[in-house]
């Protein structure tokens, strides 16, 4: 097992928690530039009353604060606009040789086809059990208990998405109000799957070391958890074609509080003393074509949600999908898929 790195790390410096939700206010539309993912972020025991307890020394990245103020907008919200498995995060659309004309496939297909990837990455037809890190609305757990899963184990920090895959009883699942940082599996875990959590994980304005070392501390944490021979997939935005002055300037607090991208280096460098990385694929255009998707929905069901939840909310999601699509398709930020072998 990793020692809990958080414990040891300094607090962010000032000025990093300007837009917590406790200043922020989503009513209100903001600039937004683009977008960190699906899921949630890595995650604590839960406390008596139903919000994740702290790591000592406090989260190292996102913390529970930040997740709600994305992620607990409302299941309802969501459900209107996204595919019926509530996934979000950038879908597979082909495969990363394919070429020609894009196939014409359904959002649902493609993002089943995602969840099949990472799955098929970590050898499912081998793993009894299964750590989701990160677990949104549960698309992951659901699927891989179809698969033949025994036992699938979620983490996030948002209450809804807790709520919603406690709601839904799947038999085998297991869904923690929890961060990586102090999360304890009861036994070996088979296979590792994290979506658009690693987004989260440091903070604005962190030094490439510290950062470095975050992200060290994520990976030595799963290769203690997984058994000998168990693979990890991950999925994460990253940076993409732009200078780190340019990227320290363009972090979208007001969409995401507490959360800076990674570089795709800085992937490959932390988790080289714990994983061999045996396949990685670079695909901006699946989150391009899925926000598409996304924002093609959402105005679909402009009437609802403006009836529901305010105008303000259709126009900041509107244009924060927008804008997220404008930086996949020019490069500034892309998507990475990383599939991990343990190593010893």
């Amino acid at each position: 097992m990793g020692c809990p790195a958080a414990a040891r790390r300094p607090p962010p410096g000032p000025g990093l928690d300007l837009h917590m939700a406790g200043h922020c206010d989503l009513r209100t539309p903001h600039c937004v530039f683009l977008d960190f993912g699906p899921g949630s972020c890595g995650m604590s025991s839960t406390n008596p009353d139903n919000t994740p307890a702290r790591p000592e020394g406090g989260y190292a990245g996102a913390s529970d604060e930040a997740i709600a103020f994305h992620y607990d907008v409302g299941t309802d919200f969501y459900r209107l606009w996204l595919d019926p498995r509530l996934i979000y995060s950038a879908a597979r659309w082909r495969g990363p040789l394919d070429r020609g004309p894009m196939p014409r496939v359904s959002l649902e297909t493609a993002q089943l086809a995602k969840l099949d990837f990472h799955l098929d990455a970590v050898r499912v037809e081998e793993c009894k059990t299964l750590l989701d890190v990160g677990c949104g609305w549960g698309a992951v757990l659901k699927r891989a208990l179809e698969r033949g899963v025994e036992r699938a184990t979620g983490l996030t920090l948002s209450r809804d998405q807790a709520q919603h895959v406690r709601s839904q009883d799947w038999p085998g699942a297991d869904v923690r109000l929890e961060s990586y940082e102090v999360f304890t599996p009861d036994g070996p875990i088979d296979g590792i799957i994290s979506i658009g959590a690693f987004e989260h994980f440091v903070r604005p304005g962190y030094e490439p070391a510290h950062r470095q070392g975050i992200y060290r501390s994520f990976f030595e944490r799963c290769h203690g958890w997984l058994r000998k021979g168990g693979a990890l997939s991950l999925q994460s935005i990253c940076w993409g074609y732009v200078d780190r002055a340019y990227a320290a300037k363009a972090v979208p607090t007001y969409v995401f509080p507490d959360s800076d991208l990674p570089w795709p280096n800085e992937v490959f460098e932390a988790a080289n003393p714990f994983f061999d990385v045996v396949y990685a694929e670079s695909r901006a255009e699946d989150y391009a074509l899925t926000l598409r998707a996304w924002l093609k929905a959402l105005r679909a069901q402009k009437a609802e949600i403006v009836a529901g939840h305010g105008e303000k909310i259709f126009d900041h999601y509107e244009k924060y999908l927008r804008r997220c699509t404008y930086a996949f398709e020019n490069n500034t930020v892309t998507l990475m898929r990383f599939v991990m072998s343990r190593r010893g």
